[in-house]
C-alpha cells in the first residue's frame, strides 16, 4: 500500500502538527493502568520534536457518546505522557478556546486536548467540525491505527483540510499486517477466539481459502460447534443459524480445527469450579469456559509446523485465572515455534503483559477491531485518507 508517510512529509521548524493518537487506555481513580498504546506513539512524537515541530495530540477514550464524562477525561494521560517524554505535556480542556495554545509557537511544546468524543460532531464525521480541528494546525499525522476503522472527524475528516501523513506507528502496523497477508511463509495458520463471534466470521471465511488452516475457539468456535450439531450448552455464540453459517463457509472443512474437549462450568465467575468434558457431552445448563487437555495437544500439534501464525482472541474466559490455562499453554507453545507471529486486541495485549509474553510475537497490534477489518480486506477510512494518489 502506498501511504503518505512522515519520511516524505515537508515539515519545517515551528510548524504546528496535529497528531491523532490512540490513547484509549484503562484508567482507574485518575491513574493510567496500562500505557501500552501511549508508549507505542512515542517514536512519532519524538520524531516531530526533533524536527522542531509543536504538537497538538488528539485522542478519544471510551464511549462518552458526545457528553462530558469526568471518568473519561484524558487529563491522567497527559500526566503519564509527561513522565514518559520527560517534559511537560499541557492538557487543553477546550481546544477551540481563543487562548488554548497561548505561548506555543517556537517552544517545542506538546499539548493534549480533551477526549475528542466529548464533542458529538466527532463521531458524526461532521465536515465543519473537522475543519475547526484542522484550523488548529499546519499539518496532520494519523498515528491511531486502532481508531482508523472509524469514519470520524479527527480520523478521516481532517485530511480533507490539511496536508497529511501516516505516523510511524500506523506505518509499522500496515507494514506488519501486509507482510502477514501478502508475503507470509507457509504453512500459515490462523487461531481465533474471544467473546465476539460476529467479528470473526469474515476472517474464517477468508482464511479457509488463503491459509493452511483455521483453529477456532471462544465464541467463534462455539458457533461452529453449534453449527455442526454439537451441544454447547449456554455458551456464547453468534446467533446466525446453521443454514446461513453454512452458506458463508464450509463448517466441515478439513482446514477448520475445532475443540475436542472443554472445561465447562455451571456459572461464569471466579468461584465456579470447572469440569473436563469431551465435545458432544456438554449439558444444556453448562458453559464452555476453556479448552480441554486434548484440545491443547491437538491445537499445539496443528500449529507446530507453522511458519506464519495469526492469533486473535483468548480461548477461554481469561478474566478468571483458573480458566486462562488453555490460552496460556497455547501461547507458550507458539513461543517455541520459529514462525512470523502476529497478534492484537485489547484483552489479548493485557493477557500477554500479565504473563510477560509480549515478546513471543513479532508484531503486537495496537488495534483490535481495526486489525480484524484490515485483515478481512475491508477499507479503513483513516488509512484510505492517507493513500498516495
Amino acid at each position: 500500500m502506498k501511504l503518505k508517510t512522515l519520511h516524505w512529509a515537508k515539515l519545517k521548524k515551528g510548524m504546528r502538527v496535529l497528531v491523532r493518537a490512540d490513547f484509549n487506555e484503562p484508567i482507574s481513580h485518575g491513574r493510567v493502568m496500562d500505557d501500552f498504546r501511549i508508549r507505542k506513539t512515542l517514536p512519532t512524537i519524538e520524531y516531530l520534536l526533533k524536527k522542531g515541530c509543536d504538537i497538538v495530540l488528539i485522542s478519544h477514550l471510551g464511549r462518552p457518546e458526545g457528553r462530558k464524562v469526568k471518568t473519561m477525561s484524558l487529563r491522567p494521560v497527559a500526566r503519564r505522557l509527561s513522565k514518559l517524554l520527560k517534559q511537560d505535556v499541557v492538557f487543553v480542556g477546550n481546544p477551540f478556546g481563543t487562548d488554548a495554545f497561548d505561548g506555543m509557537i517556537g517552544r517545542k511544546k506538546v499539548f493534549l486536548t480533551e477526549n475528542i468524543r466529548f464533542w458529538p460532531e466527532e463521531e458524526k464525521n461532521d465536515f465543519y467540525f473537522a475543519k475547526k480541528l484542522a484550523a488548529l494546525g499546519d499539518f496532520f499525522v494519523n498515528d491511531a491505527f486502532g481508531a482508523s476503522h472509524r469514519a470520524h472527524a479527527s480520523v478521516s475528516g481532517i485530511p480533507r483540510h490539511l496536508p497529511s501523513s501516516a505516523g510511524l506507528l500506523l506505518e509499522k502496523e500496515i507494514t506488519a499486517l501486509e507482510k502477514l497477508l501478502y508475503r507470509h511463509r507457509r504453512p500459515f495458520f490462523v487461531l481465533l477466539g474471544g467473546a465476539k463471534a460476529s467479528t470473526k466470521i469474515d476472517l474464517v471465511r477468508k482464511f479457509l481459502k488463503e491459509a493452511d488452516g483455521v483453529l477456532a475457539g471462544g465464541a467463534i468456535g462455539n458457533t461452529i460447534l453449534d453449527g455442526l450439531g454439537f451441544s454447547i450448552g449456554k455458551s456464547v455464540k453468534y446467533e446466525i443459524g446453521r443454514k446461513k453459517l453454512m452458506r458463508l463457509f464450509n463448517i466441515a472443512s478439513p482446514k477448520l480445527f475445532t475443540l475436542r474437549d472443554a472445561i465447562v462450568a455451571k456459572k461464569i465467575d471466579t468461584r465456579s469450579s470447572g469440569r473436563l468434558k469431551p465435545i458432544g457431552s456438554i449439558a444444556a445448563d453448562e458453559y464452555i469456559v476453556d479448552i480441554g487437555v486434548e484440545t491443547r495437544k491437538y491445537f499445539a500439534a496443528v500449529l507446530k509446523p507453522a511458519r506464519t501464525i495469526l492469533w486473535n482472541g483468548p480461548l477461554g474466559v481469561i478474566e478468571a485465572e483458573k480458566f486462562s490455562w488453555g490460552t496460556l499453554e497455547i501461547v507458550k507453545e507458539m513461543k517455541k515455534i520459529r514462525a512470523y507471529k502476529v497478534t492484537g486486541g485489547g484483552e489479548t495485549i493485557a493477557f500477554l503483559k500479565r504473563h510477560d509474553l509480549l515478546g513471543a510475537f513479532d508484531h503486537v497490534s495496537t488495534g483490535g477491531g481495526a486489525m480484524l477489518e484490515f485483515l478481512a480486506g475491508k477499507k479503513l477510512p483513516g488509512v484510505e485518507a492517507l493513500k498516495r494518489k
